[in-house]
C-alpha cells in the first residue's frame, strides 16, 4: 500500500443534478455525467485474490450477482411486502429445524469467534414463466475460525447414475418421481462441530432474543463450507437405516434390493431426488412413505418434470426423453461489431475471451447433459480461448445458431424388455494433433443395447456416457491416438459394467471387482486396423516403433482375458465416436434420425468408408457375401 500515491477521484468533479436535469438525451451527451454503481467489496481470500489479479472480470461477476440479488430497499410496497412474507417463511424453517440454540450470557464465546448472517434475496422462476419471492438466510461461512479445517467435498449424483436409473425404470417398467427437499440444509443431522453465529434480527426476534445474541449452531445451515457434506450424511446414514444399499460406483445413488434382487433405486443431487420403483409394491410404498414422513418436500412430480434442468418426459411405451429446451434459449451469443467482423484474424481482446468462455461454459453443461451433437466442437474451442481470434467468436456463434436451431432435440432412454440380453458397446476414436497446442482429441460414446447388436441387427441403444476430451499423453502419431482412446473407452465402459452388474445381479464382491464385470457383456469398437489387430492377436509383443503404445494396449488385452471384453473393428462412417472427435459429422445426426439405433457393421475384408462407397456401399449396410469374398473366390462363384 505503501507504493500507491493518492489521485483525486473522479467522483469529485461530478455535480449533483435535479431528475429533470437527468432526464433525456443531455444527460448521457454530457462529458462530465457520472453513473454509481455499488457493489459488495470480496468477503473470501478466494475473491480478493480474485478483485487483486482480475478487477475487470471481478467487477462484472457481481455487476451479475447484482441483477439477480433484489435490493430490498429499492421494492415497491406490494413487492415488498411479497418478501417479507417469505422472510417470515424461512424464520419458520430456522425455527422449526432448531437451527440455533440460545446461550445464557454466561456461557457466550467473544464476539470475534461467532460468524454473521445476510438475506440473499430473488426473485425464481418458475415453470410457468412467473416470479416468485425467494428470501434466503445465509451464514458467513468464510467468518469460521477453523474454516481452513473443515471437510468440503460433497458427491452427487453423476450423469451415468441418471441414465442407468432411467434405463432400469424404462426396463423393468417402474414408476419414476422426482422429489425436491424444500430447506435440505437445515433437515439434516445435529451439527457436530462447535461454531457460533449472530442470526438476522428476524431470527433473534422470533426466537425472543435481543438483537446481536451469539447462538449455537445446530444445523448444518447455508453459507457453511461442509453444509452440503453435512446434509448428505444425514440422508446416507437415514437411507441405510431403511435397508437400502449404497452403490459402490456412485455414492449419491441406493439400490433397494430385497433377498438381492434388485426392486428399485434412489438417486439424489443435493436436495433433487429421483425415486424408481415397482408401481403396485406396498413395501416399496411403506418405504417412500418413511421418506416422504422424515423431510418436508415440495410437490413430487412424475410423468413430466424437470431433474437438475434437465426435462424429463416419460412416453407411452415406458421410455424416456430428455431434454433441456428452457435452458438452450437462453444460451448467449459472444458480441462482435461489424468492424472487427472484417477482421477474422485479429486476436480477441480480454473481454472477448471472458465472454467466449461464459458461452462456451454454457454450451458445455449443454452437451455434457444431452447433446454430445456438440461436444466436440465444445472442446475444441474451449482450447483455443487463450488464443482465440474474431474468427474463433464466428464460429462459436455459429454453433450457438446450430444448437439453438436444434433446441428441440431429445435423448431417447429406451424401454428394452426385461427378457432381452443387454450388454454395454463403447466406440472410440481420436483425431490425432488436432488441437492449436499440437494434442490429440479422443471421443468415446458408451451405449447400452441388445446383445443382438453384436450379431449386425439394427438396435436401440441407450445413450449411458459420452466424452469428447483431450488426450493427456502426447500421441505422435494417429495409431498412438487411437490406441490411447481405445483405453479410455474401455476404462469408462468398465465403470458402467460395473455399476450395471451392482445393480441386477444378487451377489457383488467389491473385492472381485473383475467377477463382476465380466458378468455383464463388454464390447470395444474401433475403426483403426492397427489397434484392431493388435489386440486380436494370442498375445500382444511389444516390438516396433510404438513400445510405448503397445504398453498401454496392454491394459485392454488383460480385460479381454478377465473380463470377456469383446473387440470389434468398423469403418470410419459407421464409428458413433467420429463425430465427438471432430464435430458436425454425420455418424450422430444418423444415430438421432434412425431415433437412437445402430448397427455393428461386419466387414471380413475391413473396406474403408470410402473404398465402401466406391462400391455402393451405404455406411450401415451389411457388405454382401459375394463382397465379402477375394476376387479369386469371387471368379469361381
Amino acid at each position: 500500500m505503501e507504493s500507491f500515491y493518492p489521485q483525486e477521484g473522479w467522483y469529485s468533479k461530478v455535480t449533483e443534478q435535479s431528475k429533470q436535469e437527468a432526464d433525456g438525451e443531455q444527460f448521457w451527451s454530457d462529458e462530465k455525467t457520472a453513473v454509481e454503481i455499488e457493489f459488495s467489496m470480496p468477503e473470501s481470500n478466494r475473491e480478493w485474490t480474485k478483485f487483486t489479479t482480475d478487477l475487470a472480470g471481478y467487477f462484472v461477476g457481481a455487476l451479475k450477482r447484482r441483477a439477480v440479488e433484489v435490493n430490498e430497499r429499492k421494492l415497491n410496497e406490494t413487492d415488498f411486502k411479497a418478501f417479507q412474507e417469505a422472510k417470515a417463511t424461512e424464520v419458520k424453517n430456522f425455527l422449526s429445524a432448531r437451527a440455533f440454540e440460545a446461550l445464557p450470557a454466561n456461557m457466550r464465546p467473544p464476539a470475534e469467534k461467532a460468524i454473521n448472517m445476510r438475506w440473499l434475496l430473488t426473485w425464481k422462476l418458475q415453470e410457468d414463466g412467473t416470479q416468485k419471492p425467494k428470501a434466503r438466510a445465509i451464514l458467513l461461512g468464510y467468518q469460521d475460525p477453523e474454516y481452513e479445517s473443515r471437510e468440503t467435498t460433497s458427491p452427487v449424483m453423476t450423469r451415468q447414475s441418471r441414465q442407468l436409473l432411467f434405463s432400469a425404470a424404462a426396463r423393468f417398467k417402474w414408476r419414476v418421481r422426482k422429489g425436491d427437499v424444500t430447506g435440505a440444509f437445515l433437515q439434516g443431522r445435529e451439527y457436530p462441530k462447535e461454531l457460533y453465529c449472530v442470526p438476522c434480527d428476524e431470527i433473534c426476534q422470533a426466537m425472543g432474543l435481543e438483537k446481536g445474541s451469539i447462538t449455537r449452531v445446530r444445523r448444518g445451515c447455508y453459507g457453511l463450507v461442509d453444509a452440503p457434506l453435512e446434509w448428505y450424511r444425514s440422508v446416507s446414514e437415514f437411507l441405510d437405516s431403511l435397508g437400502l444399499i449404497k452403490s459402490w460406483s456412485d455414492p449419491c445413488t441406493w439400490l433397494w434390493k430385497p433377498q438381492g434382487i434388485l426392486k428399485g433405486m434412489i438417486s439424489g443431487h443435493v436436495d433433487d431426488f429421483l425415486f424408481a420403483g415397482p408401481k403396485d409394491n406396498p413395501q416399496w410404498e411403506t418405504l417412500i412413505a418413511k421418506i416422504q414422513e422424515k423431510f418436508r418436500w415440495t410437490e413430487w412430480e412424475e410423468k413430466s418434470f424437470t431433474q437438475c434442468g434437465v426435462r424429463v418426459e416419460e412416453q407411452m411405451d415406458g421410455s424416456f426423453h430428455l431434454s433441456p429446451i428452457q435452458y438452450v434459449e437462453k444460451i448467449p451469443e459472444v458480441y462482435v461489431s461489424a468492424g472487427r467482423k472484417k477482421e477474422p484474424k485479429a486476436g480477441t481482446t480480454e473481454k472477448e475471451k471472458s465472454a467466449l468462455r461464459a458461452t462456451l461454459g454454457a454450451l458445455s453443461w449443454h452437451a455434457q447433459q444431452v447433446a454430445p451433437h456438440i461436444s466436440a466442437e465444445v472442446g475444441l474451442y474451449l482450447s483455443e480461448v487463450s488464443k482465440s481470434t474474431v474468427e474463433t467468436i464466428n464460429k462459436v456463434n455459429q454453433l450457438v445458431h446450430f444448437t439453438k436451431a436444434r433446441k428441440n432435440h431429445k435423448m431417447i432412454i429406451h424401454a428394452i424388455p426385461e427378457h432381452v440380453p443387454v450388454g454395454f458397446f463403447t466406440w472410440a476414436d481420436a483425431a490425432g494433433q488436432n488441437r492449436l497446442d499440437g494434442s490429440s482429441t479422443q471421443g468415446i460414446f458408451v451405449g447400452l443395447a441388445p446383445m443382438s447388436l453384436h450379431e449386425g441387427e439394427v438396435c436401440k441403444v441407450i445413450p449411458i456416457g459420452w466424452h469428447a476430451s483431450k488426450i493427456d499423453r502426447a500421441c505422435r502419431s494417429p495409431g498412438a491416438a487411437e490406441a490411447q482412446a481405445a483405453v479410455s473407452g474401455e476404462d469408462l465402459m468398465y465403470h458402467a459394467r460395473f455399476q450395471w452388474g451392482e445393480m441386477v445381479n444378487q451377489d457383488v464382491n467389491i473385492y472381485d471387482v473383475d467377477s463382476v464385470v465380466r458378468g455383464i457383456p463388454g464390447c470395444l469398437i474401433s475403426d483403426s486396423r492397427n489397434v484392431y489387430d493388435k489386440l486380436q492377436s494370442t498375445e500382444l509383443t511389444i516390438k516396433g516403433a510404438e513400445r510405448k503404445t503397445d504398453l498401454t494396449l496392454l491394459c485392454v488385452k488383460h480385460s479381454q482375458h478377465v473380463t470377456n471384453l469383446q473387440i470389434r473393428w468398423v469403418h470410419s462412417e459407421a464409428q458413433l465416436g467420429n463425430s465427438l472427435t471432430k464435430g458436425r459429422t454425420k455418424e450422430l445426426e444418423m444415430f438421432y434420425q434412425m431415433a437412437h439405433r445402430w448397427r455393428l457393421v461386419s466387414d471380413d475384408s475391413m473396406m474403408s468408408a470410402r473404398r465402401r462407397r466406391q462400391c455402393g456401399l451405404q455406411a450401415l449396410q451389411q457388405q454382401p457375401q459375394q463382397a465379402r469374398m477375394g476376387p479369386e473366390a469371387q471368379e469361381a462363384t
